[in-house]
């Protein structure tokens, strides 16, 4: 089997031989992609009609890429002969060395897999080679010889031009790294780079060295190798345009001066169309509802006609709101609301203004509103009390966090759906609980039964004590707690201030009837200082962005401060003050002080005494409404005492009340 190999072999290359003196060029055969390459003799790409010996015997072993048939994936060889075929560079005792006779340098092969082989492991790998190719080489040294192995030849080459190696072989040079370098540098096939050129042009034979190749990088098919250094990183280019965006105008005619006047009664189709771009648009049967309300006027809806056609609406309703533990007379301000292509142009602005008129008008002391455009009002003169607290979450997370809690101790409650004659029952419990907020509506029967017949909830839940039968008068079972819903949300959740922790259980009812609905989601909306947020939330934030401000303006402090007075002696006695005690206040819409002495509060007007607080307007409204901390106001420069016991005493005498104002009197029905 060797002999008829040999003799294959020998007739093909010969025959490449002949082809090639005849003048016609032949390629070189190549091997498959899974066997080494065996052709013993390689055209001479200078020389075409010369034959090049192969130099694959070497007495180190050498590195050669092929390329393979076709599109065949790229390979390495290792193949090992003797010295015997290429002279040694000068300089070299033995192995392979460099021109100054250096010891050779450490080889490794570094794959693309992240492993690596060592020098004893490719000299192994060398050694198995050229065991298999030993009859192989037999045959390749006889052929070579008949043929004169040509050193010059093969040197020339070595140092031929790129484009001329590219054209003769298709084997890519192999990379030869310097470790102390770093640099990778570029190796013909055969390993065998020339020292010099002598004066004719022509390589120096005596001075081409043999190099062993230290490191080879090997990649998959296809990879393009670039010697050019990567590109510094620069950083992305923002198009940022030449000129802004210039702010919309509205039309000339637009911009004219609005007319504020109250609304007719042909305007109601109109003002529909209107408020139908509010959030919570009202019905038509929410509209009619407000004719029955017991203290409407149809001078408290406000319009704003340009051209004859309506662009804006406010509506003002006259209310009591209850401060702690008194009750002062306000005004309420809903549905303001301006045509989208007419805003800008200031005709909110206008209707704001032309309520206050209507406000001051009514006696009212404070007006309270719930918007979602507080700065806008903040800049007419209005002050943020707060957030409308509304925080979702989903039933079954909320009732397994709610039973995971203590039990309430006392007595065993049951709940039903409520009845029409339970509604004083409701009332009283609202009262009980009015006390410890500002900012509810001082709700009368005649209120009351309004809110239920306009029909602006779903359910409303009671819990009672003692053994239910249909009683009027709640002699023997007592109504303790109710929730009112409307959909997923719970509006107002209530219980008696002598069964704490009720309101667990109640909510609790809620979001099992919830579950037993195939309800997702329910949004619990009451006071931000209501502990039941953070077990409907769940440990997540408890602000949203569907939260609306609070916005109160006092217009009339003297009288707020006279109605405030009970509730600031009581403040007094529970901070154990027994001596007469005076703080004045100091802001450009008010000056004047409070002295409370016996228990009991005055208000003179006009007077600040030694101890005072100089302020804003804004600032003197969060202070008498109970939202303001002096220690963090005079912090942030709002706010400036005289002495330190001025600063004590507004601690103590108006001290932070929980903003809480009951959705259920705003929901549209």
């Amino acid at each position: 089997m060797t002999s008829f190999r040999s003799f294959f072999r020998r007739g093909l290359v010969s025959g490449g031989a002949r082809n090639s003196r005849s003048g016609r060029s032949q390629a070189p055969l190549r091997s498959s992609s899974r066997q080494p390459s065996r052709a013993s003799v390689r055209p001479d790409p200078v020389r075409p009609n010369a034959v090049r010996p192969s130099v694959a015997r070497q007495s180190a072993a050498t590195i050669a890429v092929a390329p393979g048939r076709g599109k065949a994936k790229p390979r390495l060889k290792i193949r090992a002969g003797t010295a015997d075929t290429v002279a040694p560079a000068r300089g070299a005792a033995s192995g392979v060395t460099g021109a100054t006779g250096a010891a050779p340098r450490a080889a490794a092969i570094r794959l693309a897999t992240g492993t690596e082989k060592t020098a004893a492991q490719m000299a192994g790998n060398a050694a198995a080679v050229a065991g298999k190719n030993t009859r192989h080489t037999k045959a390749a040294s006889s052929d070579a010889a008949a043929h004169e192995p040509n050193t010059a030849a093969v040197t020339r080459a070595a140092t031929a031009p790129a484009s001329t190696q590219q054209r003769s072989s298709r084997r890519p040079a192999a990379a030869l790294v310097n470790p102390s370098a770093g640099e990778a540098e570029s190796l013909p096939v055969a390993g065998r780079l020339p020292a010099s050129v002598n004066s004719a042009g022509s390589p120096n034979t005596d001075d081409v060295q043999l190099l062993a190749v230290q490191t080879i990088d090997i990649r998959p098919a296809g990879t393009v190798v670039s010697r050019r250094p990567l590109p510094e990183r620069r950083q992305p280019v923002v198009h940022l345009p030449t000129e802004t965006v210039p702010r919309h105008r509205p039309p000339a005619w637009m911009l004219e001066e609005c007319q504020v006047a109250p609304a007719r009664a042909g305007d109601q189709a109109e003002i529909l169309q209107l408020l139908a771009g509010l959030p919570s648009p009202p019905t038509k049967a929410e509209f009619h509802a407000a004719v029955d309300h017991p203290d409407h006027d149809s001078a408290n809806r406000l319009i704003a006609r340009l051209a004859g056609r309506i662009v804006g609406h406010v509506e003002v309703l006259p209310r009591n709101v209850r401060v702690g533990s008194v009750t002062v007379p306000a005004a309420v301000v809903d549905r303001l609301a301006v045509l989208p292509e007419c805003r800008g142009a200031g005709h909110g602005q206008r209707l704001v203004r032309a309520a206050e008129e209507r406000m001051r008008t009514l006696g009212a002391a404070v007006a309270l509103t719930r918007t979602r455009i507080a700065p806008s009002l903040r800049e007419l003169g209005w002050s943020v009390l707060g957030r409308d607290c509304a925080t979702p979450g989903r039933p079954t997370g909320i009732l397994a966090r709610l039973l995971e809690g203590p039990a309430r101790d006392g007595e065993p409650v049951t709940m039903r759906q409520w009845r029409h004659v339970e509604l004083p029952a409701i009332l009283r419990i609202y009262m009980q609980n009015t006390a410890r907020f500002v900012g509810p509506l001082d709700r009368s029967e005649a209120y009351s039964r309004w809110l239920v017949s306009r029909g602006a909830f779903d359910s409303i839940i009671v819990a009672l004590v003692g053994q239910d039968r249909y009683d009027l008068h709640e002699t023997s079972a007592r109504i303790v707690g109710y929730c009112v819903q409307s959909g997923n949300r719970v509006l107002e959740l209530l219980a008696d201030p002598e069964f704490p922790g009720l309101e667990r259980e109640i909510l609790a009812r809620v979001c099992a009837e919830a579950v037993e609905n195939d309800r997702q989601e329910i949004v619990y909306e009451s006071s931000a200082a209501d502990p039941l947020h953070h077990a409907v939330a769940g440990g997540e934030s408890l602000v949203t962005p569907n939260d609306r401000m609070i916005v109160a303006r006092v217009f009339r402090p003297l009288e707020l401060m006279t109605a405030l007075a009970p509730q600031v002696a009581e403040n007094v006695v529970a901070a154990g003050l027994r001596e007469t005690v005076e703080l004045g206040l100091d802001a450009p819409g008010f000056r004047g002080s409070v002295i409370v002495t016996d228990g009991r509060a005055t208000v003179h007007a006009g007077r600040v005494g030694r101890s005072y607080l100089r302020l804003t307007d804004d600032e003197l409204a969060r202070l008498l409404l109970g939202q303001s901390d002096p220690l963090e106001a005079t912090a942030a420069g709002r706010m400036e005492a005289s002495t330190q016991v001025a600063q004590k005493l507004a601690t103590q005498l108006f001290p932070r009340v929980p903003l809480w104002c009951p959705m259920w009197d705003d929901l549209p029905a």
